[in-house]
C-alpha cells in the first residue's frame, strides 16, 4: 500500500527512519520552526528558572522570530518584548530573525524563502498550515510545544489520515478559493476534516496560482485539518527558487495510497459563498444574504492579503467609489506584496475609490480593529467567530465572510451584492459566461 504526503513527509522526519502509516505516533525532525509573539515563548522559559531566555536554539538558521503581531508596539509592554527579542536573538545568534517590518508572519515566511517543498514547519500560529500550497507539511501548535521545539528541534505528532479533495473546473480570472472552501465547509461542516491531512488535486487544482493554492491551504484550518497540501508543481518551483538556492525534495502521494474520504467538486457549478455570523461553515449562496446594508467592508490577512486578492478590488473599484458611510479597509499580507501593488497602479486606484489602504499586519484580521454590535461587516479574512472584532463588549458585530471580489462588490454597492455583473462590467468573465 502506497503513502499519502502526509505520511511521507513524516517517514522522512521520522527519528527512527522507518516508515510510517496513519495512527502511529513518532518523534520527527522539524526543517523550520516559526516563532511569533516571542515573549510567550521567553515567559515559559522564565518560568523553568531561565532568567535570560532560552539558553540555546537547535539550529539558527532553522529558527524563524517574527515580531509581525506587533509592529508597530502599541503599548509599553509591548515594545519592551520587543527590545528583549532583538537582544535574545543576537546572544542565540539566530541569523532568520525580523523585527523591523510590518506584515503577516506566514506571507513573510513565503517572500523570504524559508518554505520549500517537501519540508516539515511547525509555528505557534495556527495558520502555519498554509505553507502546504507550497507542498510543505506545515501546521500550528502550541506555545509549550515551540519552546520546546526551540531547543531540541523535535516534537511528537501522530499521523494523520488523509482526505483527497478532488476540485474540477476551469479557473476563474478572479480570486475564487475563498468560495471554494466555505463552500466545502458549508457542505461538510467546519470538522469534516479535524486531525486529518487535507490533499487538494484535480484538473482545477493544478491550473491555480499560488494565492488561490495559499487561500484553500490556508482555511485548511478552519475546517479542522492538521496539514493542507498542494502537489508541487512548476509554479510552485518557479516562486520557490526565485527566494532561495537551498535544496528540497518535492513530494507526492503514491497512486494507491489510503485516503478515510475522498471527496469532489466541479468548480464550475459553483456560485458566490458568503458565511454568516458567527461561524466559518454558516454558508449560503450570496443570493440568500443580498440587500444586507454594510458598514465595514475588509480585505486582507494571511487568506486573501495577497496581490491577486488586493489586484481585482482595484479592478472593480477602478472608476468607482466606495459607498458613502462605509469604510473599506484593505491590508497587503506583507511589504513585499504592498510594493508590489504600488508598482502595479492598485494603491493609487485604491486611495481614488476611497478605500483606507492600512498597513500590512494581522490587525485587519482580529481586534483591536473593532465591528460594533451595531454594525455589519463583509470580510475577506479568516474567522467570524463572536468577538473577533473587539472582543466580549462586541460579541453582536455582525461579520459575514466572503472572497474579494463579494467584499469589494459590497463595499461598492453599500450592501451585500452578487458581484457577478460588475466583474463582467469589468471585462471578467464568471462561470456561467465560460
Amino acid at each position: 500500500m502506497g503513502q499519502t504526503i502526509a505520511e511521507k513527509i513524516l517517514s522522512r522526519q521520522n527519528l527512527t527512519g522507518a516508515p510510517v502509516r496513519a495512527g502511529d505516533v513518532i518523534d520527527a525532525k522539524l526543517d523550520g520552526l516559526l516563532v511569533i509573539m516571542y515573549h510567550q515563548i521567553r515567559a515559559i522559559y522564565r518560568q523553568l528558572g531561565f532568567s535570560d531566555g532560552p539558553p540555546l536554539v537547535f539550529d539558527r538558521d532553522r529558527v524563524f522570530v517574527l515580531n509581525e503581531h506587533v509592529q508597530p508596539a502599541i503599548r509599553l509592554e509591548v515594545a519592551q518584548a520587543a527590545l528583549d527579542s532583538k537582544r535574545d536573538a543576537r546572544r542565540l545568534g539566530i541569523t532568520n530573525f525580523r523585527d523591523s517590518e510590518m506584515g503577516v508572519c506566514h506571507q513573510m515566511m513565503l517572500d523570504y524563502g524559508y518554505v520549500r517543498p517537501g519540508e516539515l514547519i511547525v509555528g505557534n500560529d495556527s495558520h502555519t498550515i498554509s505553507y502546504g500550497a507550497l507542498n510543505a507539511a506545515a501546521t500550528g501548535v502550541g506555545n509549550t510545544e515551540v519552546a520546546y521545539a526551540l531547543a531540541f528541534g523535535q516534537l511528537f505528532f501522530t499521523v494523520p489520515q488523509s482526505v483527497k479533495v478532488s476540485l474540477e473546473g476551469k479557473p476563474r480570472p478572479y480570486p475564487f478559493g475563498k468560495d471554494i472552501i466555505l463552500y466545502l465547509a458549508g457542505l461538510y461542516g467546519d470538522s469534516f476534516a479535524q486531525d486529518l491531512s487535507l490533499e487538494f488535486d484535480g484538473d482545477l487544482a493544478q491550473s491555480m496560482d499560488l494565492a488561490t493554492r495559499l487561500t484553500l491551504a490556508d482555511h485548511g484550518v478552519e475546517v479542522g485539518a492538521k496539514f493542507a497540501f498542494f502537489d508541487a508543481d512548476d509554479k510552485t518551483t518557479s516562486f520557490v527558487e526565485e527566494r532561495t538556492n537551498l535544496p528540497y525534495e518535492r513530494v507526492a502521494a503514491d497512486a494507491d495510497a489510503e485516503y478515510t474520504r475522498r471527496l469532489s467538486l466541479n468548480c464550475d457549478e459553483l456560485d458566490f459563498q458568503v458565511a454568516r455570523p458567527f461561524r466559518f461553515d454558516n454558508v449560503v449562496p450570496v443570493s440568500e444574504v443580498t440587500g444586507i446594508k454594510i458598514d465595514q467592508a475588509r480585505l486582507g490577512s494571511c487568506a486573501n492579503g495577497r496581490y491577486e486578492d488586493i489586484a481585482i478590488a482595484a479592478k472593480l473599484l477602478s472608476g468607482r467609489k466606495v459607498a458613502p458611510g462605509v469604510r473599506f479597509y484593505v491590508s497587503p499580507a506583507s511589504q513585499a506584496v504592498y510594493q508590489q501593488c504600488v508598482r502595479a497602479g492598485v494603491i493609487e486606484t485604491l486611495l481614488d475609490a476611497g478605500v483606507q489602504v492600512q498597513s500590512p499586519g494581522c490587525g485587519i484580521c482580529q481586534s483591536p480593529q473593532i465591528v460594533l454590535n451595531e454594525e455589519v461587516c463583509i470580510s475577506a479574512t479568516t474567522r467570524n467567530y463572536r468577538g473577533r472584532f473587539g472582543g466580549s463588549t462586541c460579541s453582536e458585530g455582525q461579520v459575514y465572510l466572503a472572497g474579494p471580489a463579494t467584499v469589494a462588490a459590497a463595499a461598492i454597492a453599500g450592501e451585500i451584492v452578487d458581484p457577478s455583473e460588475i466583474l463582467r462590467d469589468s471585462g471578467l468573465e464568471v462561470a456561467a459566461d465560460a
